[in-house]
């Protein structure tokens, strides 16, 4: 059995470039460098006049293996053919003889090439080398094309169902019968004609009892209220699952579920809500073990102090990439959130309560802060953020010292580009007029900004005093970046 492949640094695959029209007809050879986000990376190409460039994740595919010597090109043929550094898509018109070919491409371009620089045309889908559809085929299976399809093109498609929606194809044809049963994404919704306790029960019995688990589940969101913790223990227990989404409103876990998926090895995605008018917020433990994961997002957590009333849940976390908090908070004799990881280059912080945020991410190249009176609340870093990109600040409350959010800036002086909403320039604004001494103090040097954005509202006149408070905070900056004014959205 040939394993699945991996996109990890050092391995060839091929890059397809969008051009701009949404379409990826040539596919240049290179090597991966580096991961970059969740989805993104860095490759070299092989041909030297291309430079390294970011691609998304779905523009990768590994290096196809080479054609058989015996293999036999086909008028009519999807083909690709290499041609100035690249893999051409096209078909085959016209067989000249003695090994050559004419091949039209995408473009109406009609080129000659002779066989070894031909090779079958497939696709990339999840996870295996799908060949192209042939004229016979469509001709001999008019009748039913999808059915047609290999079953994991089919079983791809059947991952963007909702579970309920899945499981009803089974009664279209022998075929589909047991399909669903190998389905490696599953999306829970209840139906509201039923309900909450019985549907979820259901469900959960499905997936344990009928699943065929030779196929293992790799990707699971449950945007309900569940109440059968233990049968998501066992289902968490005999999958290694990729990707996990729970929309738990309603009600906290019980206590073995967290650390189970707090403690896995296998997930790269995770998302978890949990709230009850009951229980509150559910409680993160005070250190994540998550090996693999690069995006995590949590709502209504709960952080407990690890040393020093400080706490500091993130830096086991070895390949994380992006973070979002929204509506946490600390408990007990906790006061300052650390946020430490080294790997970390996207943060967003919302409606989040502490006394102290604490950052030590030395790779962070975006952070978004919404909501609350932030700028109560103190900012420090243990590295000066080199590599920041872009800040973006908006819903923040009218409560607010000019003194802290200076402090904030200072922390932040090295972004490029800075983004505000209205509510942060109304909040400067009023400080100003309630205490005109605020206004003396000074904002820092922003040594590498290049553009500040500002969102108007749709009110008339707000232009000179939003023109005012940047002028304000660029007085030290003697590069002055460009200024935007406008209705943006975030």
């Amino acid at each position: 059995m040939v394993g699945k492949f991996k996109f990890h640094p050092g391995n060839k695959v091929e890059v397809s470039i969008d051009h701009g029209i949404g379409i990826y007809c040539s596919w240049f050879t290179a090597t991966i460098v580096k991961w970059v986000s969740s989805d993104k990376l860095l490759v070299e190409y092989d041909d030297v006049d291309v430079k390294p460039t970011t691609v998304g994740l779905h523009q990768l595919r590994p290096v196809p293996t080479p054609e058989s010597d015996d293999w036999e090109v086909k008028i009519g043929d999807k083909v690709e053919a290499f041609r100035k550094q690249r893999w051409w898509e096209g078909r085959v018109i016209e067989d000249l003889g003695n090994g050559s070919f004419r091949v039209c491409f995408t473009d109406s371009e009609e080129i000659v090439f002779p066989k070894d620089l031909l090779r079958v045309h497939r696709q990339w889908i999840n996870h295996n080398w799908v060949p192209p559809i042939t004229p016979q085929q469509i001709k001999n299976h008019k009748e039913d094309r999808i059915s047609d399809l290999p079953d994991c093109i089919l079983l791809h498609t059947l991952g963007f169902l909702e579970a309920r929606d899945a499981v009803r194809t089974c009664i279209l044809s022998k075929r589909w019968k047991d399909l669903c049963k190998r389905v490696t994404t599953l999306t829970y919704t209840p139906s509201p004609l039923t309900s909450s306790y019985e549907r979820s029960k259901k469900f959960m019995s499905w997936v344990l009892s009928s699943r065929d688990h030779s196929y293992s589940l790799l990707n699971l969101t449950i945007d309900a209220w569940i109440q059968e913790d233990e049968e998501l223990c066992k289902l968490i227990n005999i999958n290694p699952l990729l990707s996990l989404k729970i929309n738990g409103y309603g009600r906290c876990p019980k206590s073995e579920l967290l650390p189970l998926i707090f403690g896995s090895h296998s997930l790269t995605f995770l998302e978890l809500c949990y709230y009850s008018w009951y229980d509150g917020y559910a409680k993160c433990p005070k250190s994540l073990h998550l090996p693999a994961l690069r995006t995590l997002h949590l709502n209504f957590f709960r952080f407990v102090a690890t040393h020093n009333h400080c706490a500091d849940p993130f830096p086991n976390c070895h390949v994380l990439n992006i973070l979002v908090l929204d509506s946490c908070s600390l408990i007990e004799d906790a006061q300052v959130l650390c946020i430490s990881n080294q790997t970390l280059s996207n943060l967003t912080i919302t409606y989040v309560s502490a006394v102290q945020f604490s950052l030590s991410t030395p790779n962070l190249s975006s952070f978004t802060i919404h909501g609350g009176s932030f700028f109560r609340q103190l900012l420090a870093s243990t590295c000066n953020l080199s590599f920041l990109q872009q800040v973006n600040m908006y819903g923040i409350s009218n409560n607010v010292e000019a003194s802290i959010f200076l402090r904030w800036l200072q922390v932040l002086a090295n972004v490029k580009i800075l983004r505000f909403d209205y509510s942060v320039i109304e909040t400067i604004q009023k400080e100003f007029r309630l205490n005109p001494i605020s206004k003396k103090a000074q904002p820092p040097r922003f040594a590498r900004l290049e553009l500040f954005i500002v969102h108007k509202p749709f009110y008339p006149d707000r232009e000179q005093e939003i023109m005012e408070v940047v002028k304000h905070l660029l007085q030290n900056t003697t590069s002055v970046p460009r200024v935007q004014v406008g209705s943006f959205c975030f």
